[in-house]
């Protein structure tokens, strides 16, 4: 089968959409299918794997800086351009008609069986369909979600206005009826889906996410080195649905009420005019906060493996990729009941979930897992076990392969 992904943005440090289409990728290749990969920055790692086309966006943004000139015009770099100077997203959108334009270049020579996208769900996917392609997509939660959690916590009535403007929900929830498929990655999503895109259950298919075990694996490390335990969150600290205010709050709880010598590390790139460096200073909590910067993913494993405890403030999360790759490194984690995390985490097994925004009651489920080694090492044991079982990549490019001739089938009916 001749099979082309799309995704907007292609290296893992981007997030759960660019560690979807590594893995995607490689394991549909040793498949036997001719993958082709058409990709925006930034870029994923070499995949020798895969034939891939990269698209150059421009990124409009207040952090990259980029501005509009001579080498990048054209109309639809006028609208990024405009677009993000008041505040909305355009990447989505933007991706999705260059990528079409690639796959009207692509198909004079290469006719794809099929084109699966990977959360974009931009305008330009139904421009494909038109071209007489089945098109499917990975929709990893809606964007709705990420608005109603952002807006809630968000402080002033100005930053609850910029978050109506970010998001491209309606744009989503148009194309996403006339696809052929919907994928997503729990139960959870599926139900929001269903809730927000008004899509019937039969046009969704549920697979979970899926772990390198090979690379995310149980060694040795952690256990207080240092007299102090260690904490570890991976995520995008300026994207609010991460809940990073409310693990700061919950780290100088911890330190100050419940008197634990923890560190912190944050596997994200320090950012002067993020979200955490004010916060940071807020709470006193400079000596006890560290970031990582860019980590490879076997750097990350091996950080993975330092830590006493992997804590996850996230307000949803449609799977977690971080709570999986925790539990494979044989690491218990902590959070909140939101989103997918009850149904990759099971609750006093492999880590614990509190109240969702109760950031003491974090606090306290992590003080009650540090302070019990013997438990972290059950917990640990347990975590890597349920992976094994439930989430692997090759077992979900299996199910894809299914979905795939689904949709190939129903195409062919007359």
């Amino acid at each position: 089968m001749k099979i082309c992904l799309l995704s907007y943005r292609g290296n893992m440090s981007c997030g759960g959409q660019g560690v979807y289409l590594y893995y995607v990728s490689r394991e549909l290749a040793r498949l036997g299918h001719d993958v082709h990969v058409i990709v925006g920055p930034p870029y994923p790692f070499e995949m020798d794997w895969a034939t891939v086309h990269k698209i150059k966006t421009p990124q409009f943004s207040e952090f990259t800086g980029e501005r509009l000139t001579a080498e990048n015009l054209s109309v639809l770099s006028a609208y990024e351009y405009t677009a993000a100077s008041i505040g909305v997203f355009p990447e989505m959108f933007s991706f999705s008609i260059r990528a079409f334009f690639k796959v009207k270049e692509l198909i004079k020579k290469e006719r794809f069986d099929i084109i699966h996208d990977n959360q974009s769900l931009g305008y330009g996917l139904l421009l494909m369909k038109a071209l007489g392609m089945p098109v499917v997509a990975t929709i990893h939660h809606p964007l709705t979600i990420d608005r109603i959690v952002a807006m809630r916590l968000a402080r002033t009535s100005r930053e609850r206005f910029k978050q109506i403007l970010f998001y491209p929900m309606f744009m989503q929830k148009v194309v996403a009826r006339f696809l052929d498929k919907v994928v997503t990655v729990s139960n959870t999503s599926a139900r929001n889906i269903r809730k927000h895109f008004k899509l019937p259950w039969e046009k969704i298919k549920v697979i979970h996410n899926g772990v390198d075990t090979d690379v995310f694996r149980m060694r040795d490390g952690g256990s207080r080195d240092g007299d102090y335990y260690r904490l570890m969150f991976v995520g995008n600290t300026d994207n609010r649905v991460k809940g990073v205010s409310l693990l700061l709050r919950a780290l100088k709880y911890m330190k100050e009420e419940l008197e634990l010598n923890v560190k912190l590390t944050i596997v994200d790139r320090w950012k002067e005019e993020g979200l955490a460096p004010p916060l940071i200073k807020e709470y006193g909590l400079e000596e006890d906060v560290s970031f990582t910067g860019f980590l490879t993913v076997e750097e990350l494993a091996q950080h993975y493996a330092m830590t006493d405890l992997v804590i996850i403030s996230s307000m949803f999360e449609g799977f977690c990729f971080v709570a999986a790759e925790a539990m494979a490194c044989g690491k218990p984690v902590v959070g909140f009941r939101v989103g997918a995390l009850p149904e990759v985490v099971e609750n006093g097994s492999t880590g614990i979930l509190v109240e969702p925004g109760n950031w003491k009651a974090l606090a306290h489920a992590a003080a009650k897992v540090l302070e019990d080694r013997e438990l972290r090492e059950r917990m640990g044991r347990n975590g890597r076990r349920r992976v094994e079982k439930l989430y692997t990549w090759e077992k979900v490019a299996r199910e894809l392969e299914e979905v795939y001739m689904e949709v190939l089938d129903a195409n062919h009916k007359p």
